[in-house]
């Protein structure tokens, strides 16, 4: 057992390393002096103990090396939330622990809700960490060093209705699975607009189980039901159809929502999540759960302004900005044009570097006949920024496959 001390930090910054199994305990100066863990009150176990304040940046190599890491969360406080919301989202198969003071029932769902493994009350008390090493261990040992499939999530949002947010979703999540169908990996595309949904129409695909075959499953939610919702279209996409009925929002259970979308990660590489456009909770958890984010919107002022609520809402919640890449869909040419794409990420504050062609009878041809766009004129213009969406995403399939590496 030794003290390291991190030199690139401050003085009060320091780790106590004991035992390599890859458990992690960050916590401040005032909470590890507040607690009993010190001496030999953890003989026997294995952590790394490491003194940071409750919004210090984590290091990135601690976080790359770690199987699991209990964080000092401060609710009051949105830096220390902020850290928290970047760690779950930037490495969602992590097992993530929060500690607490006055952790109330409330916080506590919130948190659970957010993806967070756990919850441990402050301040610290060696029976309880003990309990909670125990549990994080068996965790790790169940995945076994086993290659535990985690697939990407990638939302699109809307910044109001009839964006068409819809027609983006399902061409983008055909063409992805078209793309990568010969290398072995798997897409899924979730119509989560419980209310209004319309990918299976899009797609001309009906199937007599729907998501709320999944979301009214309870604990039978397995491997095989997922299966059995899911319909294949002949790109290789599996798409999970909205509700036949229309469900209340507040209707569905968050903790359902989680458990379906963490199957779909199990099984397949990448999951498109065709979101609504009311917020909920769980859709924000989904979001902030979510590798790429695409907010849809059109170069008019009612969208524009909309799609900047959306943006602020997003980072007010901790999400980092560089996951939200916004659509600017129906383009006109930039003769016939008065809002320019420059002109859009000025109004934003935020860059708008992926946009869609207005080509509105060639796209209304292949949702009436329930093809992709490029099936009907691969070399249209639309085609090629459809691919610039899918290439996005591909992309940060990739930078977290290598971040993973480390």
């Amino acid at each position: 057992m030794g003290i390291v001390t991190n030199t690139a930090e401050a003085a009060e910054s320091w780790t106590l390393d004991v035992g390599d199994e890859g458990i992690h305990l960050i916590l401040s100066e005032q909470e590890v002096a507040a607690s009993d863990i010190l001496g030999d009150r953890l003989s026997g176990q294995s952590l790394t103990l490491s003194m940071l304040a409750p919004s210090a940046s984590l290091p990135s190599q601690l976080v790359s090396e770690a199987k699991a890491i209990i964080l000092e969360v401060m609710p009051d406080d949105e830096a220390s939330m902020r850290r928290l919301a970047a760690l779950r989202a930037a490495h969602p198969a992590l097992l993530v622990v929060a500690a607490v003071r006055n952790a109330e029932i409330p916080l506590v769902r919130a948190l659970l809700r957010s993806g967070i493994n756990d919850v441990l009350p402050l301040p610290l008390q060696a029976s309880e960490l003990t309990a909670i090493l125990d549990h994080l261990r068996a965790e790790i040992t169940a995945k076994g060093g086993q290659n535990v499939k985690t697939g990407q999530l990638v939302s699109i949002i809307k910044s109001v209705g009839g964006v068409g947010a819809t027609t983006i979703a399902t061409q983008a999540a055909s063409l992805h699975a078209r793309s990568v169908r010969q290398a072995g990996e798997r897409v899924c595309l979730f119509d989560f607009d419980i209310q209004f949904g319309n990918a299976g129409t899009f797609l001309s695909i009906t199937s007599p189980l729907t998501l709320a075959d999944l979301l009214q499953g309870g604990n039978r939610v397995d491997r095989e039901l997922l299966g059995s919702v899911t319909l294949e279209t002949p790109t290789g996409l599996h798409v999970v159809t909205a509700p036949t009925e229309i469900m209340p929002l507040e209707a569905v259970n968050a903790e359902q929502v989680f458990r379906v979308v963490e199957l779909a990660q199990r099984n397949f590489d990448t999951i498109y999540l065709d979101l609504p456009g009311n917020w909920t909770n769980w859709s924000m958890s989904l979001v902030a759960r979510s590798e790429v984010i695409f907010l849809v919107c059109e170069l008019t002022i009612a969208s524009l302004r909309q799609a900047r609520r959306q943006i602020a809402l997003l980072r007010d919640q901790g999400i980092d900005p560089a996951r939200i890449h916004v659509i600017a869909n129906r383009v006109e040419k930039k003769l016939f044009r008065a809002i320019g794409l420059a002109d859009a990420a000025a109004a934003l504050d935020h860059p708008v570097n992926l946009s869609i062609a207005n080509d509105f009878p060639l796209v209304s041809s292949a949702l009436d006949q329930g093809v992709l766009i490029q099936e009907l004129k691969a070399r249209s213009r639309i085609c090629k920024d459809m691919a610039d969406i899918v290439d996005c995403a591909m992309q940060a399939v990739e930078a977290r496959r290598q971040a993973e590496k480390g």
